[in-house]
């Protein structure tokens, strides 16, 4: 199945992809083909945007030196400029409440006496830390090495150990919030980056703000990432990729036709599946369009 653009494997692996290649076809059609929604960015990924420059900008005025209530000053105005003319719809995620979530997550984690610090490394303050490091993989077509990146919000020294620190909005913090980030295949990824650069990762601190009409709500958790599940997720990593590998050579894209097709409100491309197969290129071509696009786009790589 291919449109007007040619297949190509990515050059460039993170969490976001291994993870849709929980549904190969996924995979497929939206990083080998470069399928994407037609119509740009919903209201959820360009507010989760401007929330996540806010935590930048006042963190990196912090680390200057700046009085906290100056480095807030400046997040809301990052985020004013992020967010734009967005139109957040039925969404709680407008402008205004945005700019109170930031006030409330400082609010709960001050600057100035957040027992997690933002961390040094090199000189340089540890904020919007990425990165981008070689697998033990060749790319298909170039031959040149595939690599794997990433980017967390923050790298913390906290409870004497160094945390990769990762921050999310969302609509609900409920008992079950903080169990589910245990296994998270994103965070470890984080550690094992910490580690091949020579650093010893002792976790990750996951903090959560909900975005709600009439009020906001945190929670934190602290995942500890030992040695032992490092090396779990390298081989399940490595797993991974050959089978990608080897279903770019064959062109052959399994779908999940399960609870995959389902998750957060249904996979974008679950109609594809459900028409016959010789009408999902017409509904390729009229329902999406191109959008290619790497994990190395817009970080900074150490």
């Amino acid at each position: 199945m291919s449109g007007n653009h040619s297949p190509l494997f990515p050059h460039v692996l993170d969490a976001t992809i291994l993870s849709q290649y929980r549904c190969p076809r996924k995979f497929h059609l939206a990083t080998v083909e470069r399928y994407g929604p037609s119509g740009g960015k919903s209201i959820h990924l360009t507010a989760g945007g401007a929330y996540a420059k806010g935590l930048e900008v006042a963190r990196l005025a912090y680390c200057r030196g700046d009085a906290p209530e100056l480095c807030l000053e400046a997040g809301i105005g990052a985020l004013i400029a992020e967010y734009g003319d967005a139109d957040p719809g039925t969404s709680a995620k407008t402008l205004d409440r945005m700019c109170g979530a930031l006030e409330y997550y400082f609010d709960q984690y001050p600057l100035d006496t957040d027992p997690a610090r933002i961390a040094v490394l090199a000189g340089v303050p540890a904020v919007e830390w990425s990165f981008a490091l070689p697998l033990p993989f060749i790319h298909p077509d170039t031959g040149a090495p595939l690599l794997y990146a990433g980017r967390t919000d923050c790298i913390m020294n906290f409870a004497g150990g160094l945390y990769a620190e990762d921050d999310k909005t969302t609509s609900s913090l409920g008992a079950s919030w903080s169990k589910q980030w245990d296994l998270r295949s994103q965070f470890i990824g984080y550690a094992w980056a910490m580690r091949e650069l020579g650093l010893i990762p002792a976790g990750v601190i996951v903090r959560g703000v909900s975005i709600l009409k009439t009020k906001y709500e945190t929670a934190q958790a602290i995942v500890n990432e030992p040695a032992w599940k490092i090396d779990q997720w390298v081989e399940h990593r490595d797993h991974l990729v050959k089978r990608m590998l080897a279903d770019y050579a064959a062109g052959y894209w399994e779908p999940a036709l399960d609870e995959t097709c389902n998750e957060y409100g249904g996979c974008m491309f679950k109609q594809i599946c459900d028409v016959p197969p010789k009408l999902r290129q017409n509904w390729l071509d009229t329902q999406f369009e191109e959008n290619t696009w790497s994990p190395l786009h817009n970080i900074k790589v150490v």
